[in-house]
C-alpha cells in the first residue's frame, strides 16, 4: 500500500476486518501522523506494529498514540558451523517416534495448537475476542499439514501422538520453525528435545546455514529448551495492537 503501511491479506479474511502492519520499526510524531491518516484513508480496524526496543521515542510515540505492548518477541538462531552440540537437559525418551501428521492425530494435534496460542499476542490482546486465538492456531495447525511448511513432524508415545513441530525452507538458505509445542501433560519428559532435535536434523540434511525460531518473552520454557538445543539470541522487538475501534 505504501512504505508505512502495508494490508494484511489472511488476517484480513480470518477476522472478518481490514488488518495491517506498519511497515517502519521506529516512529516519531510526523511518521505516526502519517500512518493514521492511511488508516482511517484505507478502512483499517488494526494495525500491527513491531519497535526497536532500543529506541525511546518510538516507545513513546506509539504508545501515546494508542498502540498497546502486546507481546514482547523474540527471535532465537541456530547456526549449523560445525560447533559440538550442548548437551540438552533432557534425555531423547527410547520409545518416542517422529512421523508425519495422520488424520487420526489430528483432534490431538488441534489440542497441543491451542495450548500453545496461549503465549501468544492474540491471547493477550483484551479487544480480541476469547475464541479468536484458539481458532487461529487450530487454523495456523491445519495450515501447515495441508500446505504451509515443509516438514511437519508429529511426536508419539505409546499412548499416541504428544507433540509437534513445523518447519519451513526460507530465503538465503534459513531454516525456520514455525509451530511447535508439546501436550500439556507430557512436558518435562524430552518430547520438546526429540522434536528440535528433529528438527536440526531436517535443517542440516537441507543444507541450510542456520535455523531460526521465535517465541514470546512470556514463555521461558521454550526459551530455555531452545538454549539448552544451541540456540542463542538474534533479535528481541516490541510488538504493539492498535485498534481503531473498541474490538472486533
Amino acid at each position: 500500500m505504501s512504505e508505512l503501511l502495508q494490508t494484511l491479506p489472511w488476517d484480513t479474511e480470518f477476522f472478518g476486518l481490514k488488518i495491517g502492519r506498519v511497515l517502519p520499526s521506529r516512529l516519531d510524531v510526523d511518521s505516526l501522523e502519517a500512518i493514521s491518516i492511511l488508516a482511517k484513508q484505507g478502512g483499517f480496524r488494526c494495525l500491527y506494529f513491531q519497535a526497536e526496543p532500543d529506541d525511546a521515542e518510538t516507545v513513546s510515540v506509539a504508545e501515546e498514540g494508542g498502540f498497546h505492548l502486546v507481546d514482547v518477541r523474540i527471535v532465537l538462531e541456530h547456526p549449523f558451523d560445525g560447533r559440538p552440540a550442548p548437551v540438552p537437559r533432557y534425555p531423547v525418551p527410547g520409545d518416542i517416534q517422529l512421523m508425519s501428521p495422520r488424520p487420526k492425530d489430528v483432534p490431538t494435534l488441534e489440542q497441543i495448537a491451542v495450548e500453545i496460542g496461549h503465549t501468544s499476542r492474540f491471547c493477550f490482546d483484551r479487544h480480541c475476542p476469547g475464541d479468536a486465538c484458539p481458532r487461529l492456531y487450530r487454523a495456523w495447525l491445519h495450515k501447515a499439514i495441508a500446505e504451509d511448511h515443509d516438514s511437519v513432524m508429529v511426536a508419539h508415545l505409546p499412548e499416541g501422538a504428544v507433540g509437534l513441530i513445523a518447519c519451513s525452507l526460507q530465503a538465503n538458505s534459513v531454516g525456520a520453525i514455525q509451530l511447535a509445542g508439546v501436550q500439556s501433560g507430557r512436558r518435562g519428559r524430552g518430547v520438546g528435545t526429540a522434536l528440535v532435535q528433529g528438527a536440526l536434523d531436517w535443517f542440516r540434511a537441507q543444507g541450510v546455514v542456520r535455523a531460526e525460531v521465535t517465541t514470546q518473552a512470556r514463555n521461558v520454557p521454550a526459551q530455555r529448551l531452545y538454549q539448552q538445543m544451541g540456540f542463542f539470541t538474534r533479535r528481541m522487538t516490541l510488538y504493539y495492537h492498535k485498534w481503531l475501534d473498541e474490538e472486533i
